[in-house]
């Protein structure tokens, strides 16, 4: 993955975001390994870089994780969302780490975690998703609270000036499950929000406790702890809307069938039904879906759950689009689906929909 595809992808997702240079570095840094990669998995780390570079100074381990969201993205939820949230979901350890799950919420949409994250002795710092010994601190300010933004020392200087010997970096997995995540670390304490899609009135996901060790040249001793937990959806959708209206789209090789939207007090979840009518212009041609008001403008964006498509393989073959918007009380009744090609804006089809 390049450069250039993350910022297709984080123009697609987030509106009139200016990146710095020490923005692009990071972009950089986190596509320095290229692979293909299928298009659900592009939106999944976009979304990754929109959160880590719209975050505050917030300390997540002393917020809920909707005044998490609040703060650092801006995102709102309905009145009854807080009856949504689990907390001490679960515990779990390494041998250097302890792991803490302090709150869920499982929408029957999607699932968001707020995981807390300390070392078992004062001699090990706990390293965030790509910190690099050799790097200066002050280029993780994105995800650090604390550090001086002027601070020219590598983390390994940092590291030896505040007494740690040992370099861990922690992390969750959900086995099967494709997420999402903020990190911030705070006095060596990482805290982190991770976000997948999941449906289903309970479900129980697996998840494994990793750490990993580092050195200055290389990552070792990697481990990980199986575990899982079970979640239930409190709540049923507010509303749900969809349209069967079709519609062809021959420049992107794919015709439009019909959209669904569902609603809850988290967020809104969206579903674009479409069918591949050419496959090398679908496979190709660098496209997305997203849905606008009848003004063309942008719904204000959801950030749980992620979203995105399966690549298209064959002629005839039916794929589905997700994506989500801010929570509503009432459903939209009209809507204009907007197909945009990456690489030439003005490659623009809009498709209005009436919602029942």
């Amino acid at each position: 993955m390049t450069e250039r595809d993350l910022e297709r992808i984080l123009h697609q997702t987030v509106q009139d975001v200016h990146l710095s240079d020490e923005a692009r570095r990071r972009i950089r840094l986190s596509a320095k390994e290229e692979r293909p990669v299928r298009m659900k998995k592009f939106v999944a780390i976009a979304l990754a870089l929109v959160l880590m570079l719209t975050t505050t100074a917030a300390v997540a381990a002393e917020l809920g994780l909707f005044d998490f969201l609040q703060k650092t993205m801006g995102q709102t939820v309905l009145p009854g969302a807080n009856e949504l949230v689990q907390t001490d979901v679960a515990q779990g350890e390494t041998d250097a780490v302890i792991y803490t799950i302090k709150q869920a919420v499982y929408d029957g949409k999607s699932v968001s975690l707020l995981v807390e994250m300390k070392a078992k002795d004062d001699k090990t710092l706990l390293m965030g998703p790509a910190w690099m010994l050799e790097e200066p601190i002050r280029h993780y300010q994105y995800s650090t609270v604390g550090i001086d933004p002027n601070d020219d020392r590598t983390i390994a200087e940092y590291a030896a000036d505040n007494d740690y010997i040992r370099f861990v970096e922690p992390s969750l997995a959900f086995v099967g499950y494709g997420w999402s995540g903020m990190e911030e670390w705070v006095d060596n304490t990482l805290t982190v929000l991770y976000s997948f899609p999941a449906e289903g009135d309970t479900i129980t996901i697996p998840i494994e406790y990793c750490s990993c060790e580092h050195s200055a040249t290389e990552r070792s001793n990697f481990q990980r702890v199986p575990d899982s937990i079970t979640l239930k959806a409190i709540t049923k959708p507010l509303w749900e809307v969809s349209s069967n209206e079709s519609f062809d789209a021959p420049g992107f090789g794919v015709q439009v069938d019909s959209v669904s939207i569902t609603g809850t007090v988290v967020q809104s979840y969206w579903t674009i039904n479409y069918t591949v009518t050419d496959v090398e212009t679908a496979f190709n041609l660098g496209w997305n879906f997203n849905l606008l008001s009848m003004d063309k403008e942008y719904l204000p964006r959801g950030v749980l759950g992620g979203g995105g498509s399966d690549l298209p393989t064959e002629i005839g073959q039916q794929l589905t689009y997700t994506g989500t918007f801010a929570a509503t009380e009432q459903p939209p009744t009209e809507l204009m689906i907007l197909l945009r090609n990456w690489d030439d804006h003005s490659l623009n089809n809009y498709f209005p929909v009436t919602l029942k």
